[in-house]
């Protein structure tokens, strides 16, 4: 039977005639990523024979498409197209902690990673007069006035499943419906108007403590945007881009020139008028529109609008995240909680609860399914001969070249991984109330 070597798994397999590499890989357990469902449609299975090449099977009239649209080499090959005839050498191309996890078509990406569009309610919130209020204070006291002021916005727009996308000054936007949720249009009106009466709760402490107020102004959109990852290292975000946006912020605009608090655009009536009460409408031009739209003023939601459960708290300098119940661990030991475009590895081993860093040091390949030894207060890599403490996170045990060696080859990307800085793996804290865990961290992680 034909010899199947995985890299970087380091597993040799025996596998019958004709099997197709992918699959032998998934048989094995291997986390092998097929983001198209093995239809050769995609590259993320993609391997490099690195021995072997004349023992594959030839070039499917799919995979020869795809070849020829990225211009590979002829060592390049799609798992999910090639079948195995003889002895043969493979490493994995796709390797980060994000495809490794993605094992099927329905849940290869995070919604909108890739770029899709999606009806969503868009919120442009303002504030009125801030610069000459913040002209009398100090520095220090305009950031805090801040900081307060967001942090009683974003509990209203998180509360009712909206996410602040972000913040421009002294003005945020925020997103309702990005992950789907019901409702999206109703929720970010109710916001709104929340919004609204929270900042009419905050005029007498302003007032007291610096003599004077501001206020806000709120434009509310729903349409069609494109949501997608955008931007570059640490600072790439899930956002969303397109002419809906840019006009949420013209409705809210329009607030100074009519003298309200909260204006929706035509299509986001369309959407609740039977679940609002309106005040006033007025007919306008707004740049970049051609004809006059008109606009909206919102007096109150009529209708019930649930709010969500809370899945983020700040106790002690640390945000708290909500990951899941004490008892789905009985069932599934590791979980991920995702954080940003990061990944925390929430784990159960007996009755002790740990979360850390889902990459590995190394190689920053995921952690999950990795041994935890509490006898000896460590992790074991999964994928390296690396360990870690549970209490601080401190290397215990650093790959060397040996598991390479057994391989009878030392190539240059295992050379790579031996030769990396070593680095501690970063842990977190958790903590169980009323059944559910959470995971403390720093707010700026």
């Amino acid at each position: 039977m034909p010899k199947l070597t995985l890299l970087p798994d380091n597993k040799v397999i025996e596998v019958e005639s004709g099997t197709q590499l992918l699959q032998a890989a998934l048989d094995e357990g291997i986390h092998h990523a097929h983001a198209c469902g093995a239809m050769g449609k995609c590259t993320t299975c993609r391997v490099l024979v690195l021995d072997g090449y004349n023992n594959c099977s030839s070039p499917t009239d799919y995979e020869l498409k795809l070849k020829e649209k990225i211009h590979s080499n002829q060592e390049f090959r799609l798992a999910c197209q090639t079948k195995i005839l003889g002895d043969m050498v493979v490493r994995r191309l796709v390797l980060d902690s994000e495809d490794i996890e993605m094992t099927s078509q329905t849940n290869a990406v995070p919604i909108g990673r890739l770029g899709e569009t999606k009806k969503l309610a868009i919120l442009f919130c303002d504030i009125r007069g801030f610069t000459p209020f913040a002209e009398k204070i100090t520095p220090y006291d305009t950031v805090f006035i801040l900081n307060r002021y967001f942090n009683r916005m974003v509990n209203v727009i998180e509360s009712y499943g909206g996410r602040v996308d972000n913040y421009i000054g002294d003005g945020l936007i925020a997103l309702f419906g990005i992950n789907n949720e019901p409702d999206a249009a109703v929720s970010a009106v109710q916001s709104a108007i929340e919004m609204c009466t929270e900042m009419d709760e905050m005029k007498p402490y302003l007032k007291t403590m610096y003599g004077d107020a501001f206020n806000i102004g709120i434009g509310v959109h729903y349409g069609d945007a494109v949501v997608g990852d955008i931007g570059s290292g640490r600072s790439k975000r899930l956002t969303a881009i397109g002419d809906s946006v840019n006009f949420a912020s013209r409705v809210e605009s329009a607030n100074k020139q009519f003298h309200s608090r909260l204006l929706i655009s035509e299509d986001t009536h369309n959407i609740v008028k039977d679940m609002v009460k309106i005040k006033d409408f007025v007919r306008t031009n707004i740049k970049g529109i051609e004809e006059r739209v008109t606009l909206y003023e919102v007096e109150e939601v009529t209708a019930d609008v649930g709010k969500i459960e809370k899945s983020e708290f700040i106790e002690n300098g640390l945000i708290w995240r909500k990951v899941n119940t004490v008892s789905s661990f009985d069932d599934e030991p590791h979980q991920i909680l995702k954080v940003k475009r990061d990944k925390i590895l929430v784990a159960k081993c007996n009755n002790e609860i740990v979360a850390m860093n889902d990459q590995c040091p190394h190689a920053f390949l995921s952690m999950k399914g990795s041994e935890i030894d509490l006898s000896e207060n460590k992790i074991n890599c999964r994928w390296h001969n690396s360990s870690f403490c549970l209490q601080s996170g401190e290397i215990k045990e650093w790959i060397d070249d040996g598991m390479f060696k057994f391989m009878g080859r030392l190539d240059s990307r295992a050379k790579e991984i031996v030769e990396l800085e070593k680095r501690n793996l970063d842990l977190f804290t958790t903590k169980v109330i009323d059944d559910t865990v959470w995971v403390g961290m720093d707010p700026e992680y």
